[in-house]
């Protein structure tokens, strides 16, 4: 692997690392938006860097992009459909 791909590679790990962190923050009761609207920042940056990248990378590193954005992605649907649990749903 090239010093250029080594570094590329480091990049997305950092951004889904930050993402994965922000969206394991987010549970039943606490939804932060903070959290979430960092997660589908750096999410978005990754799509970014995809659609800018296309063709110009490796095989491994266009495999290793879209497996960690389908994970990003699969995770925060998971995490932002969860119904919220709030006072309202308890008094009855």
């Amino acid at each position: 692997m090239s010093k250029s791909d080594q570094l590329y590679s480091e990049l997305l790990y950092l951004l889904h690392r930050n993402a994965y962190n922000n969206l394991n923050n987010i549970y039943d009761g606490n939804d932060s938006d903070t959290n979430i609207i960092s997660a589908r920042q750096l999410i978005d940056m990754v799509v970014m860097l995809k659609e800018k990248t296309s063709g110009n990378l490796s095989n491994e590193l266009e495999q290793i992009q879209s497996l960690m954005l389908s994970e990003l992605e699969s995770l925060y649907k998971e995490k932002i459909k969860k119904p919220k649990i709030n006072n309202e749903s308890t008094k009855q």
